[in-house]
């Protein structure tokens, strides 16, 4: 049984609240904006990052204590405060408005955890123990980060923007399916992305849209071709 369900947030322009203005919070702050968050952060003092973010227009600083009244205007809180007894109570106010709230360093206490990221966006791998094994998870972390190419982010983006030439240009599931295979596993496609050749990387593609399927189109189980948005590839 999962202890938690896996899912992406998609948290831009919506209001988040971050409670605490110290170096902890700082690193929620910067994972919080990354996302496109429009970020409210509550604290009595707050590092000079969190002033040049409000200077910048990027955060709205409130001061003092926290207020429960904050909650009504957010999706989700993070409570980073180095009070535990803060923290608890910004984790009770939000459970009772039924709004997700991540504690840091006490996963007991929170309705959602943030997970260790590798980041090729719009290619994004997460992985978490549950607060279980944090060390294991920085170890499997570093190892695929050394794993996994830079490039995938842009190879990724680029296979986003060809989806709907690709539907259009094969008429089934498993011609679709047989073309994406073949386009991520291409390595003169890989070569081109590294290379940064443009042209090599339009002739690669239009020679593998030229190609025959080599897959029986008529046997197909279209429920095992879906995708992680719209049931089809």
């Amino acid at each position: 049984m999962l202890d938690y369900l896996p899912m992406f947030c998609q948290i831009r322009d919506k209001t988040c609240l971050l409670v605490g203005g110290g170096q902890v919070a700082e690193r929620k702050a910067r994972l919080l904006l990354d996302a496109g968050a429009y970020l409210l952060v509550n604290a009595r003092e707050f590092t000079s990052q969190f002033h040049l973010w409000d200077d910048a227009g990027q955060v709205t600083l409130i001061y003092g204590e926290f207020e429960p009244c904050w909650l009504d205007l957010s999706w989700l809180v993070i409570a980073a405060t180095n009070d535990a007894a803060v923290n608890r109570y910004v984790s009770d106010c939000a459970t009772e408005r039924r709004i997700f709230c991540n504690v840091v360093d006490e996963p007991q206490q929170a309705s959602f955890i943030m997970p260790s990221v590798i980041d090729r966006s719009p290619l994004v791998i997460a992985i978490s123990s549950g607060g279980n094994a944090p060390v294991l998870v920085r170890l499997l972390r570093e190892k695929l980060e050394r794993l996994l190419p830079i490039h995938l982010g842009r190879l990724a983006a680029y296979g986003g923007a060809l989806r709907q030439r690709v539907k259009q240009h094969f008429d089934n599931l498993a011609a679709r399916r047989y073309f994406w295979e073949r386009f991520f596993t291409s390595e003169p496609l890989m070569q081109s992305f590294i290379s940064q050749d443009h042209q090599q990387l339009d002739r690669v593609v239009e020679t593998l849209l030229s190609e025959s399927p080599q897959v029986n189109t008529n046997k197909t189980d279209s429920c095992s071709l879906t995708d992680e948005h719209t049931g089809a590839i």
